[in-house]
């Protein structure tokens, strides 16, 4: 008894340890990104009564992450800044993420736990890709966090066999709720989870009939997810996004072999995961003999065909999801962040099956070999930590065209100064098209238009795929801008050191002309862009127009 009280203790300090190391790993990446901003937006209307808009009165459903948007909204009530707490909350979630990992590691191995348990966990904390993603102000622990206690919580209730209580499966089902209304890739988790459900009835229980707690497990998802379903179908007029029809409709197939399988080998090749194949393997071959076989009660505890058939099917999914999408424009693999934990969780098992059965190892845990594993595992990721943070301080494009933290950190701080000076010098009316909706029109509390689309309906639903960048695949067209009369057009920025002072004769011929801001700290020291010659903008006239 005193041996086992002595591994479940160094278990937890080690997992503590984890969570310790993950929160310093993502203060090395003190970011946020533009895209945030745009959920800061909606967020700051929401909590000055404008309700759920980008620009007041315009009901546009500009952002995915409807649970984050409001959460980051109800602290602003409170006075917290988002881009302070957005920070926040994602390390926090990516600590959630850590121990609910280890708790699937627990239910996995029938209750019981030994520091190998908390290795999962230790692989995450350092890895870039996890850690980075704490950091930037975006939902994508907070999505995680859900999907994997959903997921955890069903293994739970699947474990526990016919005398199952309902409340794992019903709060399984409410988890995957609240992570479909943080990120739209939680529908599809929920509906692979239901599928995996039905096989393994029919495989496992020869049965088809659900029980009533699988049915209160559907009905815990749909009930809350079908009334936000409705409310945003009513609030805003269709059944997607905005963001949908703008980043993946019109044939988000073209950008899979262009972006999105250079996007996941960039994550592979980056984390170095190709060397799990071996591990793979190896936990093939040994055919893992988890303590469901040792335990007093096995029909209690989950058997690894049940548990590696699940995270097998949502992982493999997922990952060809995101090569469908075309990935993301960011560096360090955001969009792979949900199945890293499956990942950590293959690492973990095929190293324990391993080390612990070579040469006849006792059943538990060797102090020394996990210690010497454990070892080892900190200094590799230590020394590809250092690589990726390295990388990542270019302030130039990272291979396959993606942005670096470094660049999208500077480019949010620069737009943020712009903002500022635009709330400080414009009129409150004045109206600015932008092609980057986050930073600027945060900080400036402008209306503005995106000639990507994100706010605006017609650009989404009615206008063809001008690009395949991911994020990037629609802009509006010139004369659709004219038509709106903006301000200030600044999705023709120019940022230089010197103004651009030479007339434009294009430009002037349909009523618009350079202008140039320098506030404190740009670099470039000016950000120009194209003002209308009929307005009067703070320090700049009116003009005679052509």
């Amino acid at each position: 008894m005193e041996r086992r009280d002595a591994s479940e203790t160094a278990a937890l300090v080690i997992l503590a340890l984890a969570a310790a190391g993950l929160v310093a790993h993502a203060l090395l990446y003190p970011f946020v990104s533009d895209d945030a901003y745009i959920s800061f937006r909606y967020a700051y209307n929401l909590a000055h009564g404008d309700g759920l808009t980008f620009n007041p009165g315009q009901r546009v459903e500009g952002y995915t992450n409807f649970l984050w948007t409001v959460v980051l909204g109800l602290l602003l009530k409170l006075q917290l800044r988002p881009d302070v707490m957005s920070r926040i909350l994602g390390a926090a979630c990516g600590v959630a993420v850590l121990l609910l990992t280890h708790f699937l590691t627990r239910m996995y191995r029938g209750g019981r736990s030994n520091p190998w348990d908390s290795l999962a966990p230790v692989a995450l904390a350092g890895t870039a890709g996890f850690a980075v993603w704490c950091s930037g102000g975006l939902e994508t622990q907070m999505f995680t966090a859900l999907m994997l206690g959903g997921m955890a919580l069903y293994v739970r209730a699947r474990g526990s066999g016919s005398r199952a209580s309902p409340r794992p499966y019903l709060l399984s089902g409410l988890l995957l709720a609240l992570s479909a209304m943080t990120r739209p890739e939680g529908l599809m988790v929920f509906g692979l989870t239901g599928a995996h459900l039905l096989a393994s009835n029919l495989v496992g229980q020869r049965r088809l009939r659900p029980r009533w707690s699988e049915v209160g497990w559907v009905l815990a998802f749909v009930l809350p997810f079908g009334l936000f379903f409705l409310w945003r179908y009513s609030y805003y007029g269709y059944p997607l996004p905005n963001t949908f029809y703008v980043k993946a409709g019109g044939g988000a197939s073209a950008s899979a072999i262009k972006w999105g399988l250079p996007y996941l080998w960039d994550f592979v090749r980056d984390n170095k995961l190709y060397l799990l194949l071996p591990l793979l393997l190896l936990l093939i071959v040994l055919r893992p003999r988890t303590a469901w076989s040792r335990v007093a009660e096995p029909s209690t505890a989950v058997r690894p065909a049940f548990f590696w058939s699940y995270l097998t099917l949502v992982g493999v999914v997922y990952a060809a999801y995101v090569v469908y999408v075309g990935g993301d424009f960011m560096a360090m693999g955001r969009f792979c962040v949900p199945v890293l934990p499956i990942v950590a969780l293959l690492l973990q098992e095929s190293l324990r099956e391993g080390v612990e059965r070579w040469g006849g190892a006792p059943r538990g845990w060797h102090p020394l070999r996990f210690g010497v594993v454990l070892a080892v595992l900190v200094a590799l990721l230590s020394i590809n930590s250092l690589h990726r943070y390295r990388d990542n301080q270019k302030p130039t494009y990272y291979r396959w065209g993606l942005d670096t933290i470094a660049y999208l950190r500077t480019f949010a701080d620069d737009r943020i100064k712009v903002g500022r000076w635009m709330r400080r010098h414009l009129p409150r009316d004045t109206y600015l098209a932008v092609g980057g909706a986050g930073a600027i029109v945060y900080a400036s509390r402008l209306r503005a238009l995106d000639t990507f689309g994100l706010n605006d309906a017609w650009i989404a639903h009615s206008l063809g795929r001008t690009g395949d960048r991911p994020g990037h695949t629609k802009s509006a067209p010139e004369h659709y801008i004219l038509q709106q009369k903006p301000d200030l057009m600044c999705h023709q920025a120019r940022h230089q050191d010197w103004p651009h002072t030479a007339p434009d004769p294009y430009w002037r011929s349909r009523g618009y002309g350079w202008v140039c801001i320098a506030p404190d700290g740009l670099r470039p020291s000016n950000y120009c862009c194209l003002k209308r010659l009929d307005r009067e903008l703070g320090p700049w006239p009116a003009e005679k127009a052509p």
